[in-house]
């Protein structure tokens, strides 16, 4: 899900200053990155590319192996995950650029360490500007093609959409990036539109590339395809449903019930007196609505109506000659969004914390609260969309800017999707900018969805480099399969619904996957739980076994009351909040099942999280969150004091902050000679304003030069190399700069790193090396 800020509304949310009461944050403490540039140099302590593959062209496609990730054709056994870097050229870039630029981007994409990129809105880029159908600007569709060989030559895999936007191939459209044509909804019932999307594929990918001498569908690059991109039926009628799309649904009832009288039989109370199924006049149930009939089987309608699409999609992808992996509905956490997911074999989805939210024309809000205060939720509705045996990648994430705690999602998003094995994380959007003075105004400013411009998100990428692609972070030592059932997913939810927060926090603790219907092999997973109900059944040698909790953390529940093993009672509201103690009763189960073991610190009351690798550990109530590994150490805190990890201890901190240590020499931490150190704080850009104290909404973007909260910290690293290392802060190009002062005491390296101090401005890089 995204939100753009257009550079017409932006100016004039600078000229309302005069109407708004100006409230601005404190200069004094906030520090002006200097160095325009932002290209990594090369053999720097920032060059990932060792991380990935030698760069070789791309002869062999991706497939989805026996265990259900990607893996080459060429070697089925070899697992491979992907860092992907969002390419998204359009309304903040100007469209994609001259070769010579691509080969340049392309260059920093390794250098990052990504491994496969995506492309999105392509249509929109194609199209921008042009008044007749399908008539696509030419020199972006030749640099399209050029920008699909580079990234073959380099080695790195791409994903693309089959449709991004609801305005299509169409012409003559005012506002390229406003989807008002409806294409993503019309493609689902309207045969023109449905030509629409198949003429938009043959006309975008069906035609042979003159750099490669293929069709990008049959490239071999190209990993995998996006039917439409956020299509979900919920979720493109999510204010209210269309009006156009009473009478299918009203055809779909009649097929399942035949008539007015069996449907109202069916509905009973439900059904109102101005309804008649004969004349398509069957209501759609309210958004927020909860459960009933009429819910339960626009849910089926629903799930249905995009089984249906997606077939026919794919068969006319296959037609075309693409082999490689189709998915779609990426967006929506309600069950029965699952449950259509359930049907591809690469399941992908979006998720945001503190993504924009318009208030007006002129006004925008972002939340300024901690995404780890809630234990990760935004992280735990993502891990619980995986499905078992089934390709996971999330494809768009963020704790999206001004929101100050983002340095949190550095830390959380990429250990999570380590711990749960998933195959591929992608930021969106804009993954690299080349220099703060790439493009002009706005463009080089830090905006809501800009990872590139954005010192804060940057350092996301960079620990998503390490933790995830290169495996700093242990996989989970067991796997729980959650069993979903139509009956959860059309009867028991709604639109609004959500897998239930004591389900999902098992992601915190060890590996989980849905698994719909029942379909998963037994041989993929560890023990199995109910999607609404609070049971444990360990799989051992292929055979159930349930389990009990041994405390008084009961499971059975009923309208009134909760019953204790010991038999004690106690009266609950009907709108009593339970799921803690479920989730208790669960970490319980766990225990019992020697799934955690008896050092794991998981503790429900007092919200700890720790996982069944013991490298993780969340403590929401704290917003302190810690990995501990071989290779890396981080913590992530809003309450500075001191912490001691394993090698690394903050001694000192003057506010809340990200540090990180981690090894870059292919040696262990407690070994290494070189290691990069990250400190991650917040960032701004020069005199944003905004109309309330807490920051939220904003009033002025502000301009360059991008500034860095400022933050001293004081840090000790153990080392048996404490007479050799050298501590040394760097441009985020990872060029060396300032010499920063050390002591040695008996076994460490004592320093501080103080941004407001460094000679060239703002970083949140340093490097440690002899």
């Amino acid at each position: 899900m995204k939100f753009y800020l257009s550079f017409k509304n932006l100016i004039v949310i600078s000229l309302i200053t005069i109407i708004y009461p100006i409230i601005s944050f404190a200069s004094e403490s906030w520090v002006p990155v200097k160095d325009v540039s932002l290209l990594i140099e090369p053999n720097s302590i920032l060059d990932f590319s060792a991380i990935i593959p030698p760069e070789n062209p791309i002869n062999t496609r991706l497939i989805i192996n026996k265990s259900g990730h990607f893996a080459k054709e060429s070697a089925p056994d070899k697992p491979i995950k992907f860092l992907i870097g969002a390419l998204s050229f359009g309304v903040q870039t100007g469209g994609i650029p001259s070769h010579d630029m691509i080969d340049l981007y392309v260059k920093q994409y390794r250098l990052h360490g990504y491994n496969m990129a995506r492309l999105d809105f392509l249509e929109s880029i194609l199209m921008e500007g042009r008044k007749q159908d399908f008539d696509f600007n030419p020199e972006q569709l030749d640099r399209f093609y050029y920008l699909v060989a580079a990234l073959k030559r380099s080695g790195i895999y791409l994903i693309l959409n089959g449709l991004s936007n609801g305005n299509g191939g169409y012409g003559n459209i005012d506002e390229r990036w406003l989807g008002r044509k409806g294409l993503n909804q019309r493609v689902y019932f309207e045969a023109e539109a449905q030509a629409h999307w198949k003429k938009l594929i043959s006309t975008m990918y069906g035609a042979v590339n003159p750099y490669t001498g293929i069709t990008v569908l049959k490239d071999p690059v190209l990993a995998g395809l996006i039917l439409v991109n956020e299509n979900n039926l919920v979720f493109v009628n999510r204010p209210e449903v269309s009006a156009t799309v009473k009478p299918y649904f009203s055809q779909w009832l009649k097929a399942k019930y035949g008539g007015q009288q069996a449907l109202k039989a069916a509905w009973g109370n439900e059904f109102t007196a101005d309804e008649n199924i004969n004349l398509n006049q069957i209501n759609f149930p309210k958004t927020d609505a909860w459960t009933s009939r009429r819910m339960a089987d626009t849910q089926q309608f629903y799930n249905e109506t995009e089984k249906k699409t997606a077939d026919w999609m794919t068969q006319y992808l296959r037609e075309q000659g693409f082999k490689g992996q189709v998915t779609s509905y990426n967006f929506w956490h309600a069950p029965a969004a699952q449950a259509s997911r359930g049907q591809f074999d690469w399941v992908d989805m979006h998720n945001y914390f503190a993504a924009p939210e318009s208030l007006s024309t002129y006004r925008t809000r972002v939340r300024q609260d901690s995404m780890l205060s809630d234990g990760a939720g935004y992280v735990r509705e993502l891990a619980a969309a995986k499905h078992i045996g089934k390709a996971y990648t999330v494809t768009e994430h963020g704790q999206i800017f001004w929101n100050q705690y983002r340095r949190e999602n550095g830390l959380a998003l990429p250990a999570y999707a380590a711990l749960q094995s998933w195959d591929g994380i992608c930021q969106h959007s804009h993954a690299i900018h080349l220099s703060y003075a790439e493009y002009v105004g706005d463009k080089n400013l830090m905006n809501s969805f800009s990872v590139g411009t954005d010192p804060i998100s940057r350092a996301t990428e960079t620990l998503a480099a390490l933790l995830f692609l290169r495996g700093d972070v242990a996989p989970a030592k067991h796997n729980i399969s959650i069993k979903l059932t139509p009956d959860d997913a059309f009867n028991k939810s709604a639109h609004l619904g959500n897998t239930p927060s004591d389900v999902s926090k098992l992601s915190l603790v060890t590996g989980v996957g849905l698994d719909w219907q029942g379909k998963a092999s037994a041989t993929s997973y560890d023990a199995q739980i109910d999607f609404n109900n609070a049971g444990l059944r360990l799989n051992k040698n292929g055979q159930a076994k349930q389990i009990k909790p041994n405390s008084n953390l009961g499971l059975a529940l009923d309208n009134a009351a909760k019953k204790y093993a010991g038999g004690l009672a106690y009266k609950i509201s009907k709108v009593k909040l339970i799921t803690d103690d479920r989730w208790a009763a669960r970490i319980q189960s766990l225990r019992d099942a020697q799934l955690i073991g008896a050092t794991n610190t998981s503790n429900a009351e007092q919200g700890i999280y720790q996982s069944d690798t013991g490298e993780i550990t969340l403590n929401s109530q704290q917003k302190l969150m810690t990995v501990i590994t071989p290779k890396t150490e981080a913590i992530v805190f809003d309450e500075p004091k001191p912490a001691n990890l394993k090698q690394l201890s903050v001694l000192h901190a003057s506010s809340s902050a990200l540090v990180v240590i981690s090894a870059m020499d292919d040696q262990p931490l407690a070994t290494s000679k070189r290691m990069l150190l990250i400190l991650s704080t917040d960032a701004r850009n020069t005199d944003m304003t905004f109309e309330d104290e807490a920051n939220t909404t904003l009033i002025n973007l502000g301009k360059a030069p991008v500034l860095i909260r400022a933050a001293k910290v004081k840090l000790a690293l153990k080392t048996p190399y404490k007479n050799a290392l050298k501590v040394f802060s760097t441009n985020l190009r990872g060029q060396r700069q300032d010499a920063i002062n050390l002591k040695q005491t008996a076994s460490s390296i004592e320093f501080e790193l103080d941004i407001s101090k460094l000679t060239h401005g703002a970083t949140t890089y340093f490097e440690i090396s002899t």
